[in-house]
């Protein structure tokens, strides 16, 4: 059949931003229902319902969905999942992201404010500067939130990028800096059988890291530092150290907060920074722009412009900074790596 359309073409970014909540609700009850995990081979819907004791029409309904939204594929009546959906939603996985999905999902901080009142009145009493790891206290249950969205592929991605470095199997000692629970930094170390590691963070987030240590028989080889890394010391005499969206609440202090880096690092020692850097006059990326909209909008300014991290490792005595914008799960990030 021929296809036309009366329709300004454009119109369908409107009306896509119309349709998304609908599609992550489909979303998020296929994961709940753990439709996908019956789905790696081609199955009737009657078998699926039967299998997860659904109501069997119903359970066609929203598989027909799955398929329109090209999560899941539909030939002779039978449904099985696309190779996105096997990478990044099947649990086995070491791509799987569904829990780093439902904590942007369930954390946006969207539901919480009245958008309309702040653009009318500003901020309100709660504005006050926040700086260093006291400023996660503004999105609750920071811990456990980053427990979730750090398993995965989330771990998997940043602990290839570290491994990938030249420098790797030279390094001995790191420190991950506002490392949260401590996901991130323990799959690194697994990579390298010599390497020791510091988590660095608040001592309530403390807690949960030497918790994940301890899950992941690690005790010997990483510990846990607690502070507030723009008062107190980080420590000594380290290889390399990674900071993942932690300069941002160090944006007021920021040559402070590099500085204090670079003397922790032995000589050689190599930095690196992983942030949203704002770029267009502060209008891209649009994750990053729209995703903070909830904090900023209650006067809490943690946005970093592009170059920002980059420029305080240069002034900050770094001999070299290696900038690169790369496409991660959470967005278009920055990843700057200096080297003393």
């Amino acid at each position: 059949m021929t296809h036309c359309s009366h329709v300004d073409a454009s119109v369908k970014k409107l009306l896509d931003m119309i349709y998304a909540p609908m599609y992550t609700k489909t979303l998020f009850t296929a994961m709940e229902l753990e439709l996908f995990s019956e789905l790696e081979e081609g199955k009737l819907f009657t078998e699926v319902a039967e299998r997860l004791m659904l109501h069997p029409e119903n359970t066609r309904l929203l598989l027909n969905a799955l398929t329109g939204m090209e999560l899941l594929e539909k030939n002779e009546a039978r449904y099985r999942n696309t190779p996105l959906v096997n990478k990044y939603l099947l649990r086995k996985s070491e791509w799987f992201i569904g829990d780093h999905l439902r904590v942007y999902n369930a954390g946006t901080g969207f539901d919480e404010i009245d958008m309309v009142k702040l653009i009318k009145e500003g901020p309100g009493s709660e504005a006050k500067e926040k700086e260093g790891l006291e400023a996660y206290s503004i999105f609750g249950d920071w811990a456990e939130m980053m427990k979730t969205q750090q398993r995965g592929g989330r771990a998997k991605e940043i602990s290839d990028m570290v491994s990938g470095l030249p420098e790797f199997k030279g390094f001995r000692k790191m420190l991950d800096l506002g490392g949260g629970p401590g996901l991130i930094c323990l799959e690194i170390v697994k990579h390298h059988p010599e390497l020791k590691a510091i988590i660095f963070d608040t001592a309530e987030v403390g807690r949960v890291a030497e918790e994940s240590i301890k899950e992941n028989n690690l005790e010997s080889r990483v510990e846990v530092m607690t502070g507030d890394y723009l008062k107190d010391s980080i420590g000594e005499c380290y290889d390399f150290i990674l900071a993942i969206g932690t300069l941002n609440f160090a944006k007021h202090n920021l040559d402070l907060a590099v500085k204090k880096i670079y003397d922790a690092l032995n000589p050689h020692g190599v930095f690196m920074c992983i942030s949203e850097g704002l770029t267009h006059e502060e209008t891209r990326p649009k994750e990053m722009v729209v995703s903070w909209l909830p904090s900023v909008l209650r006067g809490f300014d943690f946005q970093l412009k592009q170059g920002e991290v980059s420029d305080a490792m240069l002034r900050n005595g770094f001999r070299n900074v290696f900038k690169q914008t790369v496409s991660m799960l959470t967005g278009d990030m920055d990843v700057d790596i200096a080297r003393k």
